[in-house]
């Protein structure tokens, strides 16, 4: 390839690439217009936003700034985040023993190990099972975390409970498709080497698809655990337990003060968990 038909084939200017950003912007502009953004409205809209910040002088306790330090309250929002903390461990692991399995199924390469061979039987088989993983998968996930715990509230009542389960349902369904695009995404020698000798479905995926995927799933595993943690934090707002239910109900009698508080709170723990993500990633990844 001479310099010519390099800077060609690297040029931001090539037809497709025009195509494409002008479909793009289409897009961005029609849903722009579609959704009634403004921003002259946000402008305009900023002054009632500093007052709500400050809160009415009538009414104590309406303004969020200061937060309230008063200590048995910290001490209680701090309790019902260790709560929240709770709920996203267990929903972490219960989401984790529904999508590993359902990654597998709901991947191409790792079903083909499952069921070997070019027979119209086994092909017959691979695709309604890797169709139904998915669609399971799809389904999970789908639903917001708020809705699931609607749904558990009605069988369970409130409590932790519903927001346990709440969130592995929906979890399990994340972490399957983010597992299963890891699958797909192997070196497919090691595998082709092993079916080789003859190994079986367990041995293929634990000494071929397990060390290649292990970096990727602890990746993901920590990021829906961020990610659970703020969910928990919300799903009180349905009576799912957790810090959420005070802040519910903080915003809801206008306690501004309070509500300031339970957020530095979540976002303390919310921090902390980063840097521990962070110091795992170093060691495992």
């Amino acid at each position: 390839m001479d310099e010519a038909q390099l800077k060609k084939s690297v040029s931001p200017f090539r037809g497709r690439i025009l195509v494409t950003t002008g479909i793009l912007c289409l897009v961005f502009l029609a849903s722009w217009y579609g959704t009634e953004m403004s921003l002259h409205s946000l402008l305009s809209g900023a002054g009632y936003m500093k007052e709500y910040l400050i809160g009415n002088p009538e009414l104590a306790g309406s303004s969020f700034f200061p937060p309230s330090l008063i200590a048995a309250d910290i001490k209680t929002y701090c309790l019902a985040m260790l709560e929240t903390l709770e709920m996203a461990v267990v929903a972490l692991f219960l989401s984790v023993l529904v999508a590993v399995p359902l990654s597998l199924l709901a991947s191409r390469n790792i079903m083909k190990i499952l069921l070997p061979g070019r027979s119209m039987t086994a092909a017959w088989l691979r695709r309604p099972i890797y169709l139904l993983a998915v669609l399971i998968a799809n389904v999970f996930r789908s639903i917001n975390e708020i809705v699931w715990a609607l749904f558990f509230v009605s069988a369970v009542g409130l409590g932790p409970m519903a927001g346990i389960l709440a969130l592995a349902v929906h979890t399990s369904g994340v972490l399957a498709k983010l597992l299963a695009e890891g699958n797909e995404a192997i070196d497919p020698g090691p595998v082709e080497a092993l079916s080789a000798t003859g190994a079986g479905f367990l041995k293929i995926i634990a000494y071929a698809v397990v060390p290649q995927t292990m970096p990727h799933f602890i990746s993901m595993t920590l990021y829906r655990f961020e990610s659970d943690v703020r969910s928990a934090a919300i799903l009180g707002f349905v009576g799912a337990g957790g810090i959420g239910f005070y802040l519910f109900d903080k915003v809801r009698a206008f306690e501004n003060g309070d509500v300031t508080t339970i957020i530095i709170i979540i976002v303390i723990a919310v921090w902390l968990i980063d840097k521990l993500s962070a110091v795992i990633r170093a060691r495992f990844i």
